[in-house]
């Protein structure tokens, strides 16, 4: 059995697009280019590798209901089963969407 590793990292990321999860329900699927990457203190960082590239986000649903795309986005999340994911219940300052300038 493998034994998953705690992560956080906190980005921010420009939304390309934004759909449907095509797997979990209550989440929609971000495409991002991701901008900057910062640790989470007491975890493992495992996603500051794609700043510049392009990776798809699970975003709970209704978060980024109003963003279009060129937002920025700045989120905590982590790695799980492979697939980048924002927090479920984000707390104050730890997810934020800017409309684009």
């Amino acid at each position: 059995m493998v034994q998953a590793i705690d992560n956080r990292t906190d980005l921010t990321a420009r939304l390309i697009a934004t759909g449907p999860h095509p797997r979990l329900d209550t989440w929609d699927q971000a495409e991002v280019t991701v901008l900057d990457a910062e640790p989470v203190a007491g975890y493992a960082d495992l996603l500051s590798r794609n700043v510049g590239q392009r990776m798809l986000l699970a975003v709970p649903g209704g978060l980024l209901a109003d963003a279009e795309p060129g937002s920025t986005i700045r989120v905590r999340a982590r790695l799980a089963a492979g697939e980048a994911m924002a927090e479920r219940r984000p707390s104050p300052g730890h997810f934020a969407v800017e409309p684009p300038r």
